[in-house]
C-alpha cells in the first residue's frame, strides 16, 4: 500500500465489533438478527492495483509503515493480559472506483461478552465518475447513539 484515502468516522471504536465489505448483494454478514441503525451514504472510494481495501482504526496512523500492510490481512496487537486486538483488517476489492454506503448495525437481542453487538457494512457499488461526495466530518454520524 503506497497511498490511501480513508473515510473518517472516527468515533467508531475500534473494541467489539464486526466488519464487512463487499456489494450490496455480497452482504451476508448481518442478516434478520440485526437491525440497520445508522447510514452514511455517497462516499468515494478508489481501489488500486492492490485490490485491497483496509479498514482499521485511526491509531494505525500514529506509528504508519506501509510494509506493515504489504503481505498481511491484519494487523493486531497483543494486551498487557494476553488478549488479541485487531487496529486494521484486509478486504480484497476488485480495483476501480466505487460509491460507498457504510451501514451501522445494533443486534436486536445483545449476546453477551464477548460476542460483537455492533456491525458495520461498507457496501461498494461500482462507478464511473466521483461527481459528489459526503464528509462524514460533518454529518451527522454520531456512532455513540447506537
Amino acid at each position: 500500500m503506497k497511498e490511501g484515502a480513508w473515510i473518517p468516522v472516527s468515533t467508531i471504536n475500534s473494541i467489539r465489533y464486526l466488519v464487512n465489505v463487499a456489494s450490496a448483494a455480497e452482504q451476508t454478514v448481518f442478516n434478520a438478527d440485526w437491525q440497520e441503525v445508522l447510514t452514511l451514504s455517497n462516499c468515494n472510494l478508489k481501489v488500486g492495483s492492490d485490490a485491497a481495501d483496509w479498514v482499521g482504526s485511526l491509531d494505525g496512523l500514529d506509528d504508519w509503515d506501509p510494509t506493515e500492510y504489504d503481505k498481511k490481512d491484519s494487523i493486531s496487537y497483543q494486551t498487557l493480559d494476553g488478549v488479541t486486538l485487531f487496529r486494521s483488517f484486509k478486504f480484497e476489492v476488485k480495483p476501480g472506483m466505487y460509491k460507498v454506503r457504510l451501514i451501522g448495525f445494533k443486534r436486536k437481542n445483545t449476546l453477551p461478552h464477548p460476542d460483537a453487538n455492533f456491525g458495520f457494512a461498507f457496501e461498494l457499488t461500482e462507478t464511473e465518475i466521483f461527481d459528489t461526495f459526503t464528509n462524514p466530518l460533518v454529518e451527522d454520524v454520531n456512532i455513540a447513539k447506537m
